[in-house]
């Protein structure tokens, strides 16, 4: 197994929610290398994950999100219009509420960040912020 097929390997497990022991212990097995090897990937992950996920913008990974959440919204819509269940179109409607939120969220987001921002500037020159 390549570095870079290990070490999104060990994104993905992370992004699955195995904690790190696991994925030290899964990969090392598929990747047949040392768990060193693995520990060292987590170690020097600031370094190649941007690289590796195309994390160079902030905008670009907001447009990424945005898009992912419009299309788990667009699926579930059309669940729910070609499901026959009441379960399925119940579902249907929770991912589509979920996504709905989330990709509200994601888009208000740059607007808090500016705002935090500008409130710890302040903060750091002593202005106070009722």
């Amino acid at each position: 197994m390549e570095v870079i097929t290990r070490r999104l390997e060990l994104l993905k497990l992370e992004g699955l929610g195995f904690s790190q022991a696991e994925i030290v212990n899964q990969l090392s097995q598929r990747a047949e290398c040392s768990k060193r090897a693995i520990y060292l990937d987590f170690e020097s992950r600031s370094l190649w994950q941007p690289i590796l996920q195309s994390v160079m913008k902030y905008d670009d990974v907001l447009m990424k999100v945005v898009n992912r959440y419009e299309q788990i919204y667009r699926q579930a819509s059309i669940c729910l219009l070609t499901g026959e269940s009441d379960w399925t179109k119940i579902g249907a409607l929770n991912t589509m509420l979920k996504a709905n939120t989330m990709l509200f969220q994601t888009a208000v987001l740059p607007e808090v960040i500016r705002r935090l921002q500008a409130l710890e500037t302040k903060a750091k020159r002593g202005v106070f912020v009722p």
